[in-house]
């Protein structure tokens, strides 16, 4: 019998090419950045310096630098997946390494 299915559901949604995307810039003189990412699938994101990061279902800060995820900064451009299980509000935070932190985004 022949496979009918010709996407895939990811596929059929097609919510990387097709999404509306948004880019910006958050200068933070604070320690601690929050992003409102609920609208969206996936963020593109460079910064200067290191920074921890996580996702959480409110924009207080729940940042915990020992236990949270680290990137390194630079000149890389990292691709996150918004994950949705988190709650009906998905929020990035950052937390910078050092004192200033311009981080670039793109959000889709």
């Amino acid at each position: 019998m022949a496979n009918l299915q010709k996407h895939r559901a990811h596929e059929s949604l097609n919510t990387d090419s097709a999404a509306t995307w948004v880019e910006g810039t958050m200068a933070s003189s604070a320690s601690t950045a929050v992003l409102d990412v609920s609208s969206y699938h996936t963020i593109h994101i460079q910064f200067e310096e290191d920074i921890y990061f996580t996702f959480a279902n409110t924009s207080a800060d729940s940042i915990n630098t020992p236990t949270d995820l680290y990137l390194k900064g630079g000149d890389t451009i990292y691709s996150l997946k918004v994950p949705h299980g988190v709650g009906s509000n998905v929020h990035f935070q950052i937390h910078r390494k050092t004192t200033s932190c311009t981080v670039n985004y793109a959000l889709g």
